[in-house]
């Protein structure tokens, strides 16, 4: 699945963070270096096993257990991201346009 950056939030990368605020829910937040990395990548309109197979490659992890706990990862970023409004599905985007 894709997903897209709400369109009520503005971000800018800085060194080895996302600096995001979001105007729905008014909040300022910066994200780490790792969270930053998957923001990126989702940001370029890579699916979520796009996103675990850059980390994956990017981070040397080359074990089936090491590509199952980054996938965990992400996808639990990901939620976060959804329930806080700051992603959207590809469908939802195309309808808050």
């Amino acid at each position: 699945m894709h997903y897209l950056i709400d369109s009520e939030v503005v971000w800018t990368p800085s060194l080895n963070e996302v600096r995001i605020y979001s105007a729905r829910s008014g909040e300022f937040r910066t994200l780490n270096h790792t969270a930053a990395e998957i923001w990126l990548e989702l940001a370029e309109n890579r699916s979520v096993p796009d996103v675990v197979a850059e980390l994956a490659r990017r981070h040397g992890a080359e074990s089936p257990a090491q590509r199952a706990l980054i996938a965990k990862d992400v996808q639990e970023f990901v939620a976060r991201l959804l329930a806080q409004d700051l992603l959207v599905t590809a469908d939802q985007g195309d309808a808050r346009v």
